[in-house]
């Protein structure tokens, strides 16, 4: 929920990295007679996306009246990167303008501490609420609707957006994956919601539309699975006709997906913290891994913390490992039990090679078995593929 707060002016926003999806930088003071708010954020932060998609809404209903600006305040290195941060701007379709403050700078005039965080600033460029997590859309909208009650409004936009530039055929995939006979591929074709099925020389085969940014695709014998991702759905698609079959819904950012056994099909429900398992032809999905906490624990399965598991693969002895993204983790599942091979928490990370004292990752999100019994890691803030094998 929105928390209220005393009446504070508030300070004016900076950043080093400057400004995205504006012709010209923002003040404050420009900005009076409007509502603002503050999208404290990083790209990396399976909430932070989320909240975009609230914010979206809010966008929407109160037009010109309400500008959200991004504060984007990075969390890895990786996205201390402008070049970074500009890109994921457009690959998560972000329209209101996003101050780059890889320093930090506004985060600490804020008073921010967690990602997402949510300031309101009156039409008076004063602060009078704040909100941390995800889930205060409702709460939000209600603030900003008792603000601008009574009072006039601009109907005019706020900022000047930059010219759209078109991208090449893809935009921005997210997974990728080989049928059993190694003759086609399938890829999650992210900004353009959908998916591609196409033969090793690139000729495109079927195309799956009507999709929300979606991200884990897996053959599955005469199907294609696929993480629907932002519309929270595992869909079936047939090959051959291309029906399509809901086999899960309301699922909270499903990432991957891979076939666990006969019955059963594994997701990384990314946005959860959590794996599930889900009936191979739909139904119920129920906790595989994860309490729903943010965080690195091993033991029994269903007391483990996870966090933002974004990659699976099934391994030769019947273990699952989860590339676990926030954590800069690589983890196995196993007999019930979660077991870290590489990773130490939420604020560790590096490009070490070594054994589970010395390996460091920097938020991975995508694994594959190996034939000789290694697991290839997507080390993906660090631009490198990584290998575990023989411990």
């Amino acid at each position: 929920m929105a928390k209220t707060l005393p009446r504070v002016r508030a300070p004016e926003l900076r950043g080093a990295g400057g400004w995205l999806n504006t012709t010209a930088p923002l003040t404050l003071p420009e900005l009076r007679g409007r509502v603002v708010i503050l999208d404290f954020w990083t790209f990396c932060c399976i909430n932070c996306l989320r909240v975009l998609e609230e914010l979206r809404v809010l966008e929407e209903r109160f037009g010109p009246a309400l500008v959200v600006i991004g504060i984007h305040s990075p969390k890895f290195p990786h996205e201390a990167d402008h070049e970074a941060v500009a890109r994921s701007v457009r690959r998560h379709r972000i329209a209101h303008p996003v101050l780059d403050d890889p320093g930090l700078e506004t985060w600490q005039r804020y008073g921010a501490r967690a990602w997402p965080t949510l300031v309101v600033i009156d039409q008076d460029g004063y602060i009078v609420a704040s909100a941390a997590g995800e889930g205060n859309g409702p709460a939000l909208a209600e603030t900003v609707a008792a603000l601008l009650e009574g009072r006039p409004a601009p109907n005019t936009p706020a900022f000047t957006p930059p010219p759209i530039t078109a991208h090449d055929m893809l935009g921005f995939p997210g997974k990728v994956a080989v049928d059993a006979a190694g003759s086609r591929f399938a890829v999650a074709d992210t900004g353009n919601d959908r998916v591609l099925v196409a033969t090793l020389d690139g000729s495109v085969q079927q195309t799956v539309d009507g999709l929300h940014q979606p991200q884990g695709v897996r053959f599955d014998g005469d199907r294609l699975l696929i993480c629907d991702t932002v519309a929270g759905r595992l869909l079936g698609v047939s090959l051959e006709n291309g029906a399509t079959t809901v086999l899960a819904e309301g699922l909270r950012s499903p990432w991957d997906v891979v076939r666990l056994d006969a019955t059963t099909l594994a997701v990384a429900e990314a946005g959860s913290h959590r794996i599930l398992a889900v009936p191979s032809e739909g139904g119920e999905p129920r906790p595989l891994a994860g309490t729903g906490v943010e965080g690195l624990r091993d033991g029994p399965a269903l007391q483990a913390h996870l966090a933002q598991p974004s990659g699976l693969t099934l391994l030769p002895d019947g273990g699952l490992a989860v590339a676990d993204s926030e954590v800069s983790a690589l983890r196995v599942i196993r007999d019930a039990r979660v077991q870290t091979l590489a990773g130490h928490g939420l604020f560790e990370w590096g490009t070490a090679d070594g054994g589970r004292d010395s390996a460091r990752l920097q938020h991975p999100l995508g694994v594959a078995a190996l034939g000789d019994g290694g697991i290839a890691v997507a080390d993906t803030f660090n631009s490198l593929i990584r290998v575990w094998r023989d411990g």
